[in-house]
Order: C-alpha cells, then sequence, then structure tokens
C-alpha cells in the first residue's frame, strides 16, 4: 500500500512582532500521511491552535517550512484546508442548513452549484442524524449537536485535511463519549486526514494513530508518540492493560517536558 504524505512541517517557529515574550514556540517538525487521525497535545498556551492557523494559512510562521501535497506556498493552504475552530461559531440568526451552506456564499467552495451544495449539505444531515433539524435554529440545538452542525459545515468548506481545534472540550462526558464514538466511524468512512487538538489524554489515545506532544516557548519542539491500538477502537480499550500503559507512559512523557 502506497502511503502518501500530506503534509510536512519543518523547524517551524512563529513570534509575535511586539512582545517581550514573543517566541510562542520553535523547532516544530512534523510529518502527516494520507487517511492519518493525529493528535496535538500540551500546556495551554504552547501555540497549538496558533500552529493550526498556520497550517490553514490565516497566519504566516515566523520561519520554517510547511509543504502541503508537495508545495509550499502560503496561497495552496488558505482555503484548501478545513478548519474548524473551538467554538462552533454557528450563526445564530441562520437556520442548521443555512449555517451548513456558508462555505459555498463565501465561495470557499465552488465546484458545484448551489442546489448540488444543498442536496449533499441534506444526505450528511441523514447521515449525522440531523436530517430533521435543518429548519432549527442554533439555540434549539443541544452542544452536541451544534458541534456536529459545525463539523458538516466544516466538511462543506472541503479539503482532505481537516483541523479540528479541541472541538469537544465544552461537552459533558457522556456527550463527548458519543461524540467519539460517531467521529471515529464517520473519520473511517470518509477516508479524510484529521490533526486534533485536545487536552484529553483518554481522547487522544483512544482517536489517534499518533499523538505530537507539543512544548512551545523558546525550549520548542515536539515528540511523537506511536498510539499502537488495533482499530476499530471502543471504550472498552479503556480498561485495557496496553491502554493503560500507553497513557501512563503519555502523562509521564508530558510531564517530563512540562507541556502538561
Amino acid at each position: 500500500m502506497l502511503i502518501t504524505e500530506t503534509l510536512t512541517i519543518r523547524d517551524l517557529a512563529y513570534a509575535y512582532a511586539h512582545s517581550s515574550q514573543s517566541s510562542v514556540f520553535a523547532e516544530v517538525s512534523m510529518h502527516i500521511h494520507q487517511g492519518e487521525f493525529i493528535s496535538v497535545v500540551g500546556a495551554s498556551g504552547c501555540g497549538k491552535s496558533t500552529l493550526f492557523k498556520i497550517i490553514a494559512g490565516l497566519l504566516e510562521p515566523t520561519s520554517g517550512e510547511i509543504n502541503f501535497h508537495s508545495e509550499v506556498s502560503y496561497s495552496t493552504r488558505l482555503g484548501q484546508i478545513a478548519y474548524m475552530p473551538q467554538q462552533d461559531l454557528l450563526l445564530p440568526w441562520r437556520t442548521v442548513l443555512d449555517n451548513c451552506l456558508l462555505p459555498w456564499e463565501l465561495k470557499l467552495k465552488r465546484d458545484q452549484s448551489k442546489k448540488e451544495s444543498i442536496a449533499q449539505i441534506r444526505g450528511m444531515l441523514q447521515r449525522l442524524g440531523l436530517a430533521e433539524l435543518e429548519d432549527a435554529y442554533p439555540q434549539e440545538l443541544s452542544g452536541g449537536m451544534k458541534q456536529r452542525v459545525a463539523f458538516l459545515r466544516t466538511l462543506v468548506a472541503g479539503g482532505n485535511l481537516m483541523l479540528l481545534d479541541e472541538p469537544f472540550g465544552a461537552l459533558d462526558a457522556m456527550t463527548k463519549r458519543e461524540m467519539h464514538k460517531w467521529l471515529l466511524e464517520l473519520w473511517s468512512e470518509l477516508d479524510k486526514t484529521v490533526l486534533f487538538i485536545t487536552h484529553d489524554l483518554e481522547e487522544a489515545l483512544l482517536l489517534s494513530d499518533r499523538i505530537y506532544l507539543m512544548t512551545g516557548g523558546l525550549a520548542g519542539g515536539i515528540q511523537e508518540f506511536i498510539v499502537d491500538l488495533p482499530r476499530p477502537r471502543h471504550y472498552k480499550q479503556n480498561y485495557e492493560p496496553r491502554f493503560i500503559a500507553l497513557r501512563e507512559d503519555l502523562e509521564r512523557r508530558l510531564y517530563e517536558t512540562h507541556t502538561y
């Protein structure tokens, strides 16, 4: 089986221009293969969200290189990578269907007609168990429903690489568990490459093929952590000896590198 590298990051650094403590992170290198699910973990303020904005083309790095599908240009990433920030950012005056149609209206994706886009969205709403809510407004939805709609809108924006910035951080434990099951099933069907920020170590282990431990600051650097658990994943694995051992190893590494 041919393994295709979707994204390569070499010695990336980012610093604020007018700050005495300007270095957000330095010496970050990563390689992401097509179809992988990769989590990024680290302490608050180490630059995880900033890294995602750089990958998406919303910010330019201070130094280093990003190679996306063999292209280095900043313009080749902007609008080509699907990015879902921490907040769902659903517009309260627009229905579920209209919120999902927003990428088409903003010309982020115009490879099909509006009629075709609506048909695609309705098909995905059906797939996500939200078909009866296409005319509902965000305030009528539960937290889990809002995240599903935000995820669908991110899908509609297009791109095989998806950046998900702590999408389940504000959800309660039971809803988060349901969302994990839903995301794992959907990811396996869609053949998407996912980069996922989380502070939840069990979440990272359950979802990921690999985990990157990010340090931040002038010391910089990033560590790779392999998750050698069989797929498909399920919550019973959380109580298995191998999962527990990985959890302990991951937490130890985070403490040793002062990232958690």
